[in-house]
This record gives C-alpha cells, sequence and structure tokens, in this order.
C-alpha cells in the first residue's frame, strides 16, 4: 500500500480504526481529515488533540445528521470537490455509521483509494475497484496513546521494574499453592493494610497458627522483620506495601515480561494512573497491549467474599474507559464466589483465580 498525502477517516465512538494507519511510518499522511456527525464531534476532537501531538495536521469536516443519507452525500461531495490530486488522498471506511460507510463509498468510490482496517489482525484490506490486497500494520500504539484517543491522560506509569532473587524465590514457594495459602494470605493481607492506615511497622493482633507458615515465607523474603502469634513487625514501608499486595504486581510484571520475551506486546506496564478531563483519577494495577487490544489487569489480595460483585463491577467500568477493543483480567490470590464468576463472564471480564495463577503468562491471552 502507498503511502497518501491525505487520509480521510470516518469517526466514529472506537477510535484505534482511525488511528492505526496513521501511525505506521510507512503509511503516516501529512494531514489527517476527521469526516464526524453531530454526535461524533467530541470523539473527533480528542483525535484532533492527538493526531496534532503527534505533529499530523488535522483537520475536522462536519457531516451533520449521522442518518440524514442525502445530506451525507452532499457533504462528502463538497469534500470530494475539495481535492485537485484525488491520487493522493486515501478514504478510511472503517468507522463511523453503516450509512455513512454507504454513503462514502458511493461518493469516492472510482476516484479514491479507499481501504478498510481490522485492528485485531493489525490488517489494511485495499477495497479500491480491481485491487483487494490486505497489509500489515506496524504496531506502534502504546498504552499512553490509547488512553489518550479515548480522552484520558496516563499520569504516572511504571514500565521497568527490578524483581529481585528474593521475591522470585517466594513466588516459587507460594505460587504452586495458592488454593492452599489463601485464607493466610488474606490474615497477612489485612494486618498490613491495618499497619498502613496506622502508620506503623508493628501491629498488635491474634495471629492464627495456620498463617504463620506464609508469614515464614514473607519473612525470609525479607518484607516481614518479626511475628509471633501476638504481633507483626514489618521491615520497612516498602515491606509493608509488599505485604499488602504488592507482591501480586510485581509477579504480574514478571509474568508480563516472560510473555513479551515469547510474543509479540506492544507494550506492557504496571502502577498506571489515569486521569480525564475533568481531572478524576484512577490507577490500574497493570496493562499490555496486544493486537491493538488493550487489556487492563486487577491484582486482588484482599478477601473477597464480600467485595468480589464491587471488584469485578469496578473491573467492567475501567475496562469501558477505552472503548471496545479493551478487555479487563481479574487476578484474585482467592477463589471468587460462583455468582461473582459468573458476573464476570457474564461482562466478558477475565477471572484467573486461586492456583491458576501459577505460570499466569499462559493464561492472559485468549487461545
Amino acid at each position: 500500500m502507498k503511502r497518501h498525502d491525505t487520509q480521510i477517516c470516518l469517526v466514529s465512538g472506537q477510535s484505534v480504526p482511525n488511528v492505526t494507519p496513521a501511525m505506521d511510518e510507512r503509511l503516516r499522511p501529512g494531514k489527517i481529515v476527521l469526516c464526524a456527525t453531530n454526535a461524533m464531534r467530541k470523539n473527533a476532537t480528542i483525535l484532533q488533540a492527538f493526531f496534532s501531538r503527534k505533529s499530523v495536521e488535522t483537520e475536522i469536516f462536519e457531516l451533520g445528521d449521522a442518518y440524514d443519507f442525502k445530506e451525507l452525500k452532499e457533504r462528502f461531495l463538497v469534500l470530494a470537490s475539495s481535492f485537485e490530486n484525488q491520487e493522493n488522498v486515501a478514504v478510511n471506511l472503517a468507522g463511523g455509521t453503516k450509512l455513512m460507510t454507504i454513503a462514502a463509498q458511493e461518493v469516492f468510490g472510482g476516484d479514491f483509494d479507499m481501504f478498510y482496517v481490522i485492528p485485531e489482525r493489525d490488517l489494511i484490506v485495499m477495497i479500491t475497484d480491481g485491487e483487494s490486497e490486505s497489509y500489515e500494520i506496524q504496531d506502534k500504539i502504546k498504552i499512553e496513546d490509547f488512553f489518550a484517543i479515548h480522552g484520558y491522560k496516563v499520569t504516572s506509569i511504571e514500565r521497568k521494574k527490578n524483581i529481585s532473587g528474593e521475591s522470585r524465590r517466594l513466588f516459587e514457594k507460594l505460587l504452586p499453592r495458592m488454593d492452599e495459602f489463601a485464607k493466610p494470605i488474606g490474615v497477612l493481607n489485612a494486618l498490613a493494610h491495618e499497619a498502613w492506615r496506622k502508620r506503623a511497622m508493628q501491629i498488635g493482633n491474634e495471629i492464627p497458627e495456620s498463617s504463620w507458615e506464609l508469614l515464614t515465607i514473607f519473612q525470609n523474603h525479607g518484607a516481614v522483620d518479626y511475628y509471633d502469634d501476638k504481633k507483626i513487625i514489618f521491615k520497612d514501608d516498602d515491606g509493608r506495601a509488599f505485604c499488602n499486595g504488592f507482591w501480586l504486581e510485581e509477579y504480574v510484571y514478571l509474568e508480563l515480561k516472560k510473555l513479551g520475551d515469547e510474543t509479540p506486546l506492544q507494550d506492557f506496564a504496571v502502577s498506571v494512573e489515569i486521569e480525564n478531563a475533568h481531572g478524576v483519577r484512577n490507577e490500574i494495577d497493570a496493562a499490555f497491549l496486544h493486537d491493538n487490544s488493550l487489556y487492563l489487569i486487577e491484582c486482588k489480595t484482599a478477601r473477597m467474599n464480600e467485595k468480589g460483585a464491587e471488584v469485578v463491577y469496578k473491573m467492567d467500568t475501567i475496562s469501558g474507559y477505552a472503548g471496545l477493543y479493551t478487555k479487563g483480567i481479574l487476578v484474585s490470590h482467592r477463589r471468587l464466589e460462583r455468582h461473582d464468576n459468573q458476573r464476570a463472564k457474564d461482562l466478558n471480564i477475565t477471572v484467573i483465580q486461586g492456583n491458576e495463577i501459577n505460570n499466569l503468562k499462559e493464561r492472559l491471552l485468549p487461545r
């Protein structure tokens, strides 16, 4: 597929198909025209700001009513007539309503190059008369880009994390026995949370003998300095945070790194903080991009019996931030109740729980 000076895009609720061809360095145009109906004006404005930051000249072309076929054709005719050299213009038909697509094909067909984008396959399919070739798109979108084209700003992100030998040894002992350690992990998480709440390193509480083996594992790691049946002392702030659930985030990062060594991931990171246009912030434990789909991971080490539904619905909300090509993954040390598992399934959220967490990388991508 040749590079065109201008790409015409049909703006819809899904921005990925508008962006991927323009981010491919071989195809990046000098100018993009965003054709937007009244309902898509906000989306077009977000895309215009994104492309401007990428140094691509961008224009918004108003189409009016998305369901007025006559008006759509008239507006496309106005746009088509504004180009003297039609050979340097390509029309991206992946977007908009069906009426918009039909109107665009009727107006631009025969004179302009036209193509369709299949983001999940990284493909451009040429649909110009007499040409039906496919082209692979370069995976150039990063996590920040994916959120930006949906109106969110990434305010903090961690891509490089040093996982110590002590942590790796802890994972080797802990992960194969997640179901067995389910209750002790909940106890440790509660103690660490209480210590954080009180800004203390030492917490006095009844510590059941069933939790001692797990606490010894965390003591050997170095996160726990001392414990007995009446109290626990954390080494420092980092150790306390590690016991409060950061150990699972570290493990997820390690598994993402392994996955990235085997599979061409576009990007992956942990501790991703995002902010919307109104300044509302959310934190995502981990995220990765594969085939232009964004996978958001929530790590849970708290007791889930009362919070399962809340966590599942939170994942559904966060996954909805970045459109159709976003998928939610919940990683829980403890198994969810049956009804919470069903809720997650209904909301298309992948749940990886209990002993399933061992060899996590094998479960992160759909098979």
